[in-house]
């Protein structure tokens, strides 16, 4: 399990395979079953956890990050599942800001831990503006002339869920226990006639 380029691959090895056929001895036809069964709900709880987390790190004002993962689900004759997380680049419109004033930048923040920071470049202060279309969005200008206007923006849903230190890396170990459990659960579940 691990991710790259905004993928998580939920697989098990020959030997889990092994181990669950050993633990179900005559039925183990029901084996890979069983694998495709604790993988998918792996890769559900995944999802779940992984956006909560998400969430719960960022300061996103309409959270996104439940729609952004995609899940491919396993099955019995290739017990991989895989959550595939898209998303463009956010505008920093989208997470938590403070308008401008006469004197100061427009401030923002991306992360619900840090404090508002003003958004300011050498003596280009940002500011918020709506568009013609109604569109609302934090911006600085590129110069000294009036236009053109820079949006400003902030790391899409893959680079925030795929953050090792604030997200996956603090997810990681609890989808790996779940593995375990939910492979647990389903042949409990196989050995007990349910």
């Amino acid at each position: 399990m691990g991710l790259q380029s905004g993928m998580i691959e939920f697989e098990v090895d020959q030997t889990q395979l092994q181990r669950i056929e050993l633990k179900l001895k005559d039925m183990k036809a029901k084996a890979p079953q069983a694998l495709k069964n604790a993988v998918n709900a792996t890769a559900r709880d995944a999802k779940k956890d992984l956006a909560d987390k998400a969430k719960e790190t960022y300061a996103v004002k309409s959270p996104r990050f439940k729609k952004a993962i995609a899940q491919k689900n396993a099955t019995a004759s290739n017990p991989t599942a895989t959550l595939k997380i898209t998303g463009a680049v956010n505008e920093l419109a989208d997470f938590k800001y403070k308008d401008n004033t006469s004197t100061d930048a427009a401030r923002g923040k991306v992360l619900k831990a840090s404090g508002l920071k003003s958004l300011q470049k050498g003596n280009l202060k940002a500011f918020i503006t709506k568009f013609g279309s109604g569109h609302v969005s934090v911006v600085q200008r590129k110069g000294a002339s009036r236009l053109p206007l820079k949006k400003l923006l902030s790391p899409s849903i893959p680079t925030m869920i795929g953050n090792e230190a604030k997200v996956y890396g603090i997810v990681k170990p609890n989808i790996e226990e779940n593995l375990q459990k939910n492979i647990q659960k389903q042949i409990d579940r196989i050995l007990g006639g349910k």
